[in-house]
This record gives structure tokens, C-alpha cells and sequence, in this order.
């Protein structure tokens, strides 16, 4: 089963719906996900950060019917990416075939949330810079922001990662110059 990590204050919000043990066997692939409550010009969003590449993705001005259908909303939203991000249809497919069950738990990584902590002050500078929530073309931003370096230990950038781990092809990176 794949777990949606959520913060306390998502947590809040959904009702306290029943958690499965963070130590639930995961299936290979993408794995969990984690999940936030933001409010971005005082807007709620949703923010899904994925645990082992850190890609990421919002949903802006969400209303309560997105959150008593938050797995419906994560499926839709990251099919909406992946294609964004011009993923080939059979990995897709793949890719969501991993999500037939999910369930639910507490965070677990403060290396996850300190990363969506980054993204969530990256995510208001740049609707700031875009003049609201009700202006922007959200997978723009995005895919901009997946194109931010959040892994120093390897230099990547969580595009890369997801890259990397759906296709199992190594993604080339500059050299670095001494």
C-alpha cells in the first residue's frame, strides 16, 4: 500500500481519517508521498512532495469537495504532471497503476518537510511574481519548480530523479570545474 503522508494540519481538515503504521510495506517505484495544507495569497493549496525524488507539485484554491476526494485530486493532478512533463504514456500508465491503494499516515522525514518547507516559499514568490493564485498556469510553475536543485549530496534537480528512476537511464549532468 502506498502511503500519503500528511501533515497534522491536512490531517485536521480531513477528519482524521484512519492511519495506516509508517513501517506499511510500500510497493517499488515512486513509493509515498507526502502531503500539505498551505495557504498561498490566502488561498488553500495542496502540496504533494514525492519522498525519494522530492518532485513536487501544487494545487491551488482548493475547496473542501478536493479534500473529501484528496486521493482523487493526488491521482488527477499528478497524471496531469507526469503528462506535463511529457512522460511517455506507457510510463504513465505504470506509474499510476502504482496508486490503486493508498492509505494514509503522519509525516515521518523532517528531510521532506524541511525540502516542502523550500518549495512552499518558492511556490509564493513565484505566484507573487504572477499576481495570485488566479493567475498562473500552475504546471508551468511546476515544472519550474522541479527544475530547482533540492538534493545537493548529488547535484540533481527532482526532475532528474523522477527522470532517473522511471526510465532507469541515468540522467547526464555537467562536469563540475575545478
Amino acid at each position: 500500500m502506498t502511503l500519503l503522508h500528511c501533515t497534522a494540519k491536512l490531517l485536521k481538515e480531513l477528519g482524521s481519517p484512519p492511519l495506516q503504521s509508517p513501517d506499511t510495506p510500500t510497493p517499488q517505484g515512486l513509493e509515498n508521498w507526502y502531503a500539505n495544507l498551505i495557504r498561498i495569497d490566502r488561498r488553500k493549496c495542496l502540496l504533494f512532495t514525492n519522498e525519494k525524488t522530492l518532485f513536487s507539485f501544487l494545487i491551488p484554491a482548493v475547496k473542501k469537495e478536493n479534500l473529501k476526494n484528496i486521493v482523487e485530486e493526488f491521482l488527477i493532478n499528478l497524471n496531469l504532471n507526469l503528462q506535463a512533463e511529457e512522460f511517455p504514456g506507457e510510463i504513465i500508465n505504470r506509474v499510476m497503476q502504482e496508486y490503486t491503494e493508498i492509505g494514509f499516515a503522519k509525516t515521518a522525514s523532517k528531510t521532506v518537510l524541511g525540502a516542502m518547507t523550500q518549495l512552499m516559499f518558492e511556490y509564493e514568490v513565484l505566484i507573487a511574481m504572477k499576481e495570485g493564485v488566479e493567475n498562473v498556469r500552475i504546471l508551468e510553475i511546476n515544472k519550474d519548480i522541479n527544475r530547482s536543485l533540492m538534493r545537493g549530496d548529488r547535484h540533481l534537480h527532482p526532475i532528474e530523479m523522477l527522470q532517473e528512476l522511471l526510465t532507469g537511464q541515468e540522467v547526464a549532468r555537467p562536469r563540475k570545474i575545478l
